[in-house]
This record gives structure tokens, sequence and C-alpha cells, in this order.
């Protein structure tokens, strides 16, 4: 099975506001901000994603592409043939995705996003 590339890098972030004006006003980033406290924030076909931070949960994450969402499910059963836990499974209109973890820690997201950024 492949990926199309890793798709986005997620980062926690202590104040969304102030890493949002960062990233627009410093490094002239165009920013989408969410109603549930993320931001996105698109290069070329990458994606930083800005969550603020939650007590708990760790402050890193990077997702790897596929073109559909039958490619996230038809992953997920490879990955529980091999015994691998599924930390996160979500299933959403236009947007597919499970994570995992790597032998240090890190969140691994396989994931199909399907919905339009908004101009």
């Amino acid at each position: 099975m492949t990926a199309l590339g890793i798709g986005h890098v997620g980062l926690r972030v202590d104040d969304l506001e102030t890493s949002v004006g960062f990233y627009r006003n410093i490094l002239g980033l165009d920013t989408r901000v969410s109603k549930r406290g993320i931001a996105r924030i698109p290069s070329g076909r990458d994606t930083l994603v800005l969550h603020e931070k939650v007590p708990g949960v760790p402050g890193f994450h990077f997702g790897f592409r596929v073109d559909s969402p039958s490619k996230v499910d038809e992953w997920q059963g490879w990955l529980r043939g091999k015994n691998m836990p599924i930390y996160d499974d979500v299933t959403e209109e236009k947007y597919r995705s499970i994570k995992i973890r790597d032998p240090d820690g890190y969140l691994i997201e396989i994931f199909c996003d399907e919905r339009a950024i908004v101009e």
C-alpha cells in the first residue's frame, strides 16, 4: 500500500491566536482558523496544522495522505493484521483518518481529506 506523501504536520501550540499571527504576519503565510481551535496553514500541497494544547495530548503528529476513504480502511485492516493499536478513528463527511504511534510514541495519521479549503 502506498501514500501520496506527508500531507500535513500537526503542532500543539500554547496560544492559537499568537501562533496564527506569527505564521501570517512574520512568515507571510495564509492561515485558516476553524471553530474547533485548529488553524490550517497551506504550503503547496502540504499543510501545517496548529491545534490548541490540551493537557496530556502529545504536541506533534504528521499525516500520510491517501487518495480515498477506502484506502484508509485498507490501511486500518492491514495495521490491525500487524497487531498495531489504532489510537484514533475518525469518519466525517469528506474526511477519514486513523492514527497509530511509532516506536517513540509519535502519532502518525493516515488520512483522506476531500474537504474543499475555503479561499
